[in-house]
């Protein structure tokens, strides 16, 4: 696995942010999508040499959900979006941070069309080219 050279702890938090926005887009907080957060989490802390555990995981998503919602809920939705899409700026953590937001969005198997712009959003800003989604229950 590609190690990414910024490794300090403000960047792995705006990678979480990121990710937690993928669990909250939807408005709803699935327990497949908490499960999938923190599977993820894990696996970006290991590209960033940090020590960090699913219950970690789950305790910073409910330490910070509350702020993350409140900014969310207001008309600066899509800044906020923007402000945290654009904090990361490593390719590796951007490359492997968009794959984990597309395991969180696939996680429940249900379309959200609030999910797919926000990867959209990402592919967009990160230049990828946005690969096609089938959910198949």
């Amino acid at each position: 696995m590609l190690k990414s050279p910024k490794t300090d702890q403000s960047v792995f938090n705006d990678v979480l942010h990121v990710l937690a926005i993928s669990v909250i887009i939807d408005e709803k907080i699935l327990e497949t999508e908490m499960n999938e957060f923190s599977r993820q989490a894990v696996g970006l802390a290991e590209i960033c040499d940090a020590e960090f555990s699913e219950a970690d995981a789950k305790d910073w998503f409910e330490t910070n959900k509350p702020l993350i919602l409140e900014k969310m809920a207001g008309r600066g939705r899509n800044t906020v979006i923007l402000k945290a899409l654009t904090r990361i700026t490593d390719d590796v953590l951007r490359e492997n941070t968009y794959d984990s937001m597309i395991a969180i969005s696939v996680s429940d198997k249900e379309y959200h069309r609030e999910e797919s712009d926000l990867i959209r959003s990402a592919a967009t800003i990160w230049g990828y080219s946005r690969p096609p989604l089938k959910i198949t229950t």
